[in-house]
C-alpha cells in the first residue's frame, strides 16, 4: 500500500528568485521584469517598476528568526535555502515538517507588488509568466501534493476571464485575487461572469486574506453609511479582520444568493474572531436590513459559514472554544516558509493544539475539510518524494 495523506497544510507558499517565472515573459518585456539584487549588507531586494525597493525578510523566513530585512533565498554555498528551491526540494521539506501536501499561495512579491507597472499588456504576462511556471515547472511534479493557487490580474473582467480559462487549460485546482474580478475594490455585476465561469470550470476561489477594499469607506458626517451602505451597515461592531468586509459585500451584492455552491476560502485569517464577528453582523442585519429594504434568505453567519472556509496558522485559542467554532469551515497552515509559520515543528503544534479537541475534529481540519475543498482523494496513493 502507498503513501495516504495524512496532514493536508492549507496554506504555503511558493518564494522563489524571479528566475524561474521571468524565462516566460516575452523577450521584448523581458527587460521590465522583476530582477533580484544583492544587498552589501546582507540578504536580496527585489526590484519591481513602480515600486520601491522590496527587502527580502517575512517571506523567507523558513526556520530562522524573523528578519524584516538581510532575508535570503541562498545558502552560504549558493544552494537554495529552505523553502526557496524547486518542487523536489519542497516536497522533502513537506516530510520534514511532518505534512504530506500543501495548498501553494503565490509569492508575496509576484502578487500585489506587480500591479506597479501600468501598462496592462506587460503586467498582464507577468502574471502569465508566473502561472505557466507554477503549472509547467513547479506543480507537475507532484499535482497531488502542490496545490496551486494562479494569480488573477486585477485589470479588468475580461482579462480576469482570460487569465481563470488559461490556468484551467493548464490543470490548475485553485485561483487567488486581490480585487473583485471587475478590477476594483467593489463588487460590480460584471463579476457574475467569473463567479459563473469559476464554477463551470470546477476552479477553486482561494484569494487568501480576502479582495478588494479591506475595510468600509469612511462614512461622511451627515448621508449614513456612505460607500457600500449595506455592506458598511453589516460590518459595524463586526471587527476589521481581513475578510469581513470582504464578505459582507458579497451578501450585500447578492452573489451568494445567485450562486447557491460558490465557495471561498479565506487563508490565514485565523478563527477566534469568527464567533463574534458573525454574532455582530447578525445583529446588524436585524437592526438594519428595514432601512435598508433588504431581505436575505438566511442570515449572514448562516450564509458565510455556507460559503466560506477560513485557514488557522497560529490560533491556539480556537482549541479552548470548540462549541463555538463550526468546524467545517476551518483548515489549518504552516504558512511555510514565513515568518508566522509553524516549520519545521508543524507536527508539535498539531499535537498540542489539537489534543484539546475530539479526534473528528482533528480529521476534519487536516485532512477532510481541506480534500473537499480543493477535489483531493484521500483513498489515493499519493506521489512519493523523490529521493535526493
Amino acid at each position: 500500500m502507498g503513501r495516504k495523506y495524512q496532514v493536508i497544510s492549507g496554506d504555503g507558499h511558493i518564494e522563489i528568485p524571479p528566475e524561474g517565472f521571468v524565462k516566460y515573459v516575452p523577450d521584448e518585456w523581458r527587460d521590465r521584469a522583476p530582477r533580484l539584487i544583492h544587498l552589501p549588507e546582507g540578504g536580496e531586494a527585489w526590484l519591481i517598476e513602480g515600486k520601491p525597493m522590496l527587502r527580502n525578510g517575512q517571506n523567507i523566513a523558513g526556520r530562522d528568526k524573523v528578519k524584516f530585512s538581510g532575508g535570503t533565498y541562498f545558502n552560504p554555498d549558493g544552494s537554495p535555502a529552505e523553502g526557496a528551491g524547486p518542487a523536489e526540494q519542497r516536497l522533502r521539506e513537506q516530510d520534514l515538517d511532518g505534512i504530506d501536501a500543501e495548498v501553494l499561495f503565490p509569492p508575496v512579491f509576484v502578487t500585489r507588488f506587480l500591479e506597479g507597472i501600468l501598462d496592462s499588456e506587460i503586467y498582464r504576462s507577468m502574471i502569465r509568466a508566473y502561472n505557466t511556471f507554477l503549472a509547467d515547472d513547479y506543480c507537475s511534479v507532484a499535482p497531488d501534493r502542490l496545490i496551486g493557487n494562479a494569480v488573477i490580474p486585477v485589470s479588468g473582467i475580461d482579462h480576469a476571464i482570460d487569465e481563470l480559462e488559461f490556468v484551467a487549460e493548464r490543470g490548475l485546482r485553485s485561483v487567488s485575487f486581490y480585487q473583485f474580478p471587475n478590477g476594483s475594490g467593489y463588487s460590480a455585476p460584471e463579476d457574475d461572469r467569473f463567479w459563473e465561469l469559476a464554477q463551470e470550470l470546477n476552479i477553486r476561489l482561494s484569494p487568501h486574506f480576502g479582495f478588494g477594499e479591506v475595510r468600509p469607506p469612511a462614512i461622511n458626517p451627515g448621508t449614513g453609511t456612505s460607500g457600500e451602505p449595506f455592506a458598511n451597515a453589516l460590518t459595524q461592531r463586526a471587527g476589521s479582520h481581513a475578510p469581513v468586509y470582504c464578505m459582507a459585500q458579497l451578501i450585500a451584492a447578492g452573489v451568494f444568493t445567485r450562486f447557491e455552491n460558490i465557495q471561498f476560502y479565506f487563508a490565514e485569517t485565523n478563527a477566534s474572531w469568527l464567533p463574534s464577528s458573525l454574532y455582530f453582523m447578525d445583529d446588524n442585519y436585524d437592526l438594519f436590513h428595514d432601512w435598508f429594504k433588504v431581505d436575505l434568505p438566511a442570515k449572514p453567519s448562516e450564509l458565510i459559514l455556507k460559503h466560506c472556509h477560513f485557514g488557522i496558522i497560529r490560533d491556539p485559542v480556537i482549541f479552548d472554544m470548540p462549541d463555538l467554532i463550526a468546524w467545517d469551515n476551518i483548515m489549518w497552515g504552516s504558512d511555510f516558509p514565513h515568518s508566522v509559520g509553524s516549520f519545521p515543528d508543524s507536527q508539535e503544534f498539531i499535537e498540542d493544539a489539537f489534543n484539546k479537541v475530539d479526534s473528528s475534529i482533528r480529521s476534519q481540519v487536516l485532512l477532510e475539510n481541506p480534500a473537499n475543498f480543493f477535489g483531493l482523494d484521500l483513498e489515493a496513493d499519493i506521489t512519493e518524494t523523490p529521493v535526493e
